[in-house]
């Protein structure tokens, strides 16, 4: 078996703030945050809502660039990316948002040996859409990939998985992988139900508890 996979959600965990977020403060203030309120006390932040608001972006391709590569990366993530690979370790991006924008950052900041399981995403109509594929072995009805299974079928390649994340849709993985890291409502949700995680804002913090551990040398 491999040595191990360090798996991280993207949108909240290894960026400070969710794309879509980003987008409604920018451009849609006027009416997105009512929406938001409104669709979360019936609903969950699905790929219906996330089409919702990127959809109606009205921002040519180039400028949707600017965005993305403006989104704020945690400053420690390509320091503990190079960590992980340099232990021998395999990087993940997993995501319930859509592979269009994440790549693109990656690109730009010339990331790579990273591997993004996530939806793929196509510009159109000035705007972003998410294309969730009903016959990928990950797919959710609910948030387009199962990241649950995407962790159970890593464990059968690697001696240990790791993973990090920050919402609802990063319950299953968490509950999955052989140690998950939590920040901001991730933290709450997982300690309701008594799942064990280790807390953290930045990467670092994640790099010092592993090292600790001696998960990293």
């Amino acid at each position: 078996m491999k040595k191990f996979a360090f798996v991280s959600d993207f949108d909240g965990t290894l960026t400070d703030r969710d794309f879509y977020h980003i987008v409604m403060d920018k451009y849609l203030k006027d009416w997105s945050w009512g929406y938001y309120d409104e669709w979360k006390k019936t609903k969950k932040i699905n790929i219906e809502f996330l089409n919702k608001i990127f959809g109606a972006m009205d921002r040519t391709e180039e400028e949707i660039l600017e965005d993305i590569i403006e989104l704020p990366l945690d400053p420690n993530a390509m320091n503990f990316i190079k960590k992980v690979e340099s232990c021998g370790g395999d990087f993940f991006i997993l995501s319930a948002g859509t592979s269009y924008y994440i790549k693109k950052l990656l690109e730009h900041f010339k990331i790579k040996h990273v591997t993004v399981i996530s939806m793929e995403g196509v510009y159109k109509n000035r705007g972003i859409q998410i294309l969730p594929d009903p016959q990928s072995e990950f797919y959710s009805q609910i948030w387009g990939v199962d990241k649950a299974k995407v962790i159970l079928t890593l464990k059968q390649e690697y001696s240990k998985v790791y993973f990090a994340g920050d919402s609802e849709p990063d319950i299953g993985a968490a509950k999955a992988a052989d140690c998950a890291f939590a920040r901001n409502d991730l933290k709450v949700l997982l300690s309701a139900e008594n799942i064990p995680f280790v807390p953290f804002n930045k990467f670092n913090e994640v790099e010092k508890h592993m090292v600790q551990q001696g998960w990293l040398e």
